[in-house]
């Protein structure tokens, strides 16, 4: 094939990959399944470029990355009942096909401004419609068209990452000031949500933004960006101040109903979550290697209520409301393992060293900064995020975690070219 036809066909693959991650982010919590058609366009540009990755050196990070996801897929696919036993799930051929879409974005590389306004719009999506749940349905709390857990934790991670990237990326001053009120909106969508989870996990990921700016000698603008986020923030919850409350409020008593009186805080929101963690820490040291497996763990759970070990609320729900914990009792530490490393691996190889940022001509250093700090954060986000909430039990959370991680991928390999040029 001709230099130049390869060249256009190269363009034309990386520019369908663009678009595709722009309407990932932009439309993920905006219409129902939305994550699914950005993801899917991803996967056909995919196929049609995979020819580009002939005979390409890969760098080690991206081996990494693309091994840990076909290593993640493979962990979903076997379920720890028995030698090479499976769960039926088609979670196994998403995370292949993702890897797959990770090498074609990697080589192609997809415009910045697919993350960075991809974000954006997917909070504005998403306050769209938990305003129209929350004021014209009259629902208690907003939940998209997922769960509110699901719901609150994604608008949470895509609003704050919008701030994030508005902070770094050196924008003209009207864009800037729209990417943090388009910011604003996700944050409040998850306000809106009800979702504690995600409110816990909002002051840890602003303190990463915060800190990663102190690191880089923007002790300044880390000052403004505090203040900007407190006000934000403060002017969101003032409004509905007593709803908020009421909610801690909940949790500060359930908790210590729980300990008190096992059997009536076990029915509690915080009081159940309290049962499922002590039941799986129980059953995964009793098999700390493997785990009971996906079906064992529910007879064994069983098992446990009738001898009157557990409550019985703990058999409403297939996991432990603790990522971690969940994985233990069904997958053993080798379940575990694996999982530290999905977040360990993508954190470290998205992290904005000064190194990495000095890959990119000094004009696209402050974009390539803001779009490292943001891929940054959704590993952080998912392991706060799985402390209450197993986010991996949901296509939502799977979708959204493998895909985020393409798009970003490309964006930082686009960035690092000189005027943002295709890789070759």
């Amino acid at each position: 094939m001709r230099k130049d036809t390869v060249s256009l066909y190269q363009r034309i693959v990386g520019c369908g990959m663009s678009i595709s991650c722009f309407v990932f982010f932009a439309l993920s919590l905006a219409v129902p399944s939305g994550y699914s058609y950005g993801a899917a366009a991803c996967v056909i540009f995919a196929l049609a470029g995979v020819g580009l990755c002939r005979h390409k050196t890969w760098s080690t990070e991206l081996k990494a990355l693309c091994a840990v996801m076909v290593l993640m897929g493979l962990i979903w696919g076997l379920s720890f009942d028995g030698w090479w036993s499976w769960t039926g799930s088609d979670y196994l051929f998403k995370y292949w096909l993702a890897a797959l879409c990770l090498g074609v974005a990697y080589q192609v590389g997809v415009h910045a401004g697919s993350a960075v306004w991809g974000c954006a719009l997917g909070g504005a999506g998403a306050l769209g419609i938990a305003a129209y749940q929350y004021l014209v349905l009259g629902w208690s709390k907003a939940t998209g068209h997922t769960n509110a857990i699901q719901y609150g934790g994604i608008a949470m991670y895509l609003g704050i990452a919008t701030w994030a990237m508005a902070s770094f990326g050196a924008w003209p001053r009207r864009q800037s000031l729209l990417l943090w009120l388009l910011g604003g909106c996700g944050v409040l969508a998850s306000l809106l949500s009800g979702s504690r989870g995600a409110w816990v996990v909002a002051p840890l990921l602003l303190a990463v933004v915060l800190g990663v700016m102190w690191h880089h000698g923007q002790g300044r603008r880390a000052m403004w960006t505090a203040v900007g986020a407190a006000l934000c923030v403060a002017a969101m919850v003032i409004p509905a101040a007593g709803k908020f409350e009421a909610r801690v409020d909940q949790a500060m008593a359930e908790v210590p109903l729980y300990w008190d009186h096992p059997q009536q805080g076990a029915t509690t929101s915080a009081g159940q979550r309290l049962e499922q963690w002590r039941l799986a820490l129980r059953m995964g040291a009793q098999r700390p290697l493997t785990g009971w497996g996906v079906s064992g763990v529910v007879v064994q759970k069983q098992k446990m209520v009738a001898a009157g070990l557990a409550h019985p609320s703990v058999l409403e729900y297939g996991h432990a409301h603790n990522e971690i914990l969940d994985m233990w009792a069904k997958r053993g530490l080798i379940g575990v393992a694996v999982l530290l490393a999905f977040y360990a691996i993508p954190l470290a190889v998205m992290w904005p060293t000064r190194t990495r940022l000095a890959r990119a001509p000094p004009v696209q250093r402050p974009a390539l900064l803001a779009v490292r700090v943001a891929a940054s954060l959704l590993p952080i986000a998912y392991f706060g995020f799985g402390w209450t909430q197993v986010f991996f039990a949901h296509n939502s959370g799977n979708i959204f975690y493998l895909f985020s991680l393409v798009a970003f991928v490309g964006c930082i390999r686009w960035l690092e070219k000189p005027q943002g040029g295709r890789p070759g």
